[in-house]
């Protein structure tokens, strides 16, 4: 996350279809299941990429959930830390975990390297939008598809019309079949955020699919939003906005700096309106996402960034401590926001990743772990049914 000089992308062209070979050995699930709040964590395989990525394209091909995992893009400074003079580089590479005891396999790449897009799994497919790079921001769109027969990642560039703008640092979540597009910014360099909302039917024939714009939520423009859904409802909270700058653009910069945002909203696809509800304790700017859909309508919310330290970045370099490691969950019939469990020790919490459901649980993968640092951690998280390990303390109730 933070502003450094960065290495222009390069274009890989590749097959649509090539082979998967197995990976060097990685750990595999070697930390034992570990219970907070509710929700048990371990680790499964790291990924195959000493650094680790943030901004990853991730999601499950085939099955409810249980088929393979994959793990695409993304960006990290693989050479040097930012404050040591690293460059961030954005990738295209691949990997499939086929099943949660396995090792990962390399897999066909991405067809150019983006991250920071929004991915969704749905179909048997993992749908990749958007996304950027150094000098740009995109519109396209990647579906990727594992064939079981020939153990191949299928990669299909334009899968999905354009979308309406460029986005990246967005947020999506999927209801049905219709994936919901939230917020972003259209370019590197863009001084104010996306205040939209679009959705696809991805379930449509490849003809009938378009874009629709929703109306937006009555609040800020954002880039780094939290979606959760429950029941055909949407959530949107927290974020960042996008606000001028005189010192930085005084002094040649960038001439925007954000603002962190609590505010959280229920969308009903039903009436296309907006409702506003109580807002988060904190902020969880660039949390993992989507929310946790937990039973009895409620969403958990991983911890994100939450504007404490994020003004002393380069002071702290290498010293900043990490993202906080509280868990918020909302209820909704309760418009209740409670605070439930950390993260637990041995799992650093993590940013600009996405959550993927996988094998009646979520996968949290690699992503920022401090500012310019990355972890290759792949991260399993699993609803504890009954609840009672974690005391609970209501924070904040409208």
């Amino acid at each position: 996350m933070l502003g450094e000089p960065a290495r222009k992308p390069g274009l890989v062209l590749l097959s649509m279809l090539c082979g998967i070979c197995g990976c060097g050995p990685e750990r595999a699930a070697e930390s034992p299941p570990r219970e907070s709040g509710g929700l048990v964590w371990s680790r499964l395989a790291d990924l195959p990429d000493r650094v680790g990525v943030a901004g990853s394209f991730a999601g499950v091909c085939g099955g409810e959930g249980d088929g393979p995992l994959v793990v695409a893009g993304g960006a990290n400074f693989p050479d040097r830390l930012p404050w040591e003079g690293g460059t961030k580089a954005w990738h295209a590479a691949a990997y499939v975990l086929p099943a949660p005891d396995a090792a990962w396999r390399t897999a066909t790449p991405l067809p150019r390297p983006l991250g920071y897009g929004v991915t969704a799994s749905h179909g048997g497919r993992v749908w990749c939008v958007g996304g950027g790079d150094a000098t740009e921001h995109v519109r396209s769109t990647v579906a990727l598809e594992w064939d079981a027969a020939a153990e191949r990642l299928a990669v299909e560039p334009d899968a999905l019309p354009p979308l309406p703008e460029p986005m990246a640092f967005g947020a999506g979540v999927v209801v049905g079949s219709r994936l919901y597009v939230a917020g972003g910014q259209t370019a590197p360099t863009a001084t104010e955020a996306l205040g939209t909302f679009w959705s696809i039917d991805l379930a449509a024939e490849a003809g009938d699919r378009r874009w629709r714009e929703h109306s937006g939520w009555p609040g800020p423009k954002r880039i780094l939003p939290v979606l959760g859904a429950l029941g055909d409802k949407v959530f949107l909270v927290s974020g960042a906005e996008l606000v001028p700058d005189e010192v930085t653009a005084g002094n040649g910069g960038p001439g925007v700096t954000r603002r962190f945002l609590t505010d959280a909203y229920e969308f009903d696809p039903t009436h296309d309106a907006w409702r506003p509800l109580a807002p988060c304790p904190v902020p969880l700017v660039a949390a993992p996402s989507p929310a946790l859909s937990l039973d009895a309508g409620r969403l958990a919310f991983l911890p994100g960034d939450d504007g404490s330290l994020f003004f002393r970045q380069k002071q702290l370099a290498g010293s900043h401590p990490g993202f906080p490691r509280r868990v918020h969950v909302y209820d909704a019939a309760r418009n209740v926001w409670t605070a439930r469990g950390t993260v637990p020790d041995g799992i650093r919490p993590a940013v600009t990743t996405p959550t993927v459901a996988y094998r009646g649980g979520w996968i949290m993968p690699t992503g920022e772990v401090q500012p310019g640092m990355r972890s290759p951690q792949i991260v399993q998280i699993m609803s504890d049914t009954d609840g009672n390990a974690a005391a609970s303390s209501e924070t904040r109730k409208r």
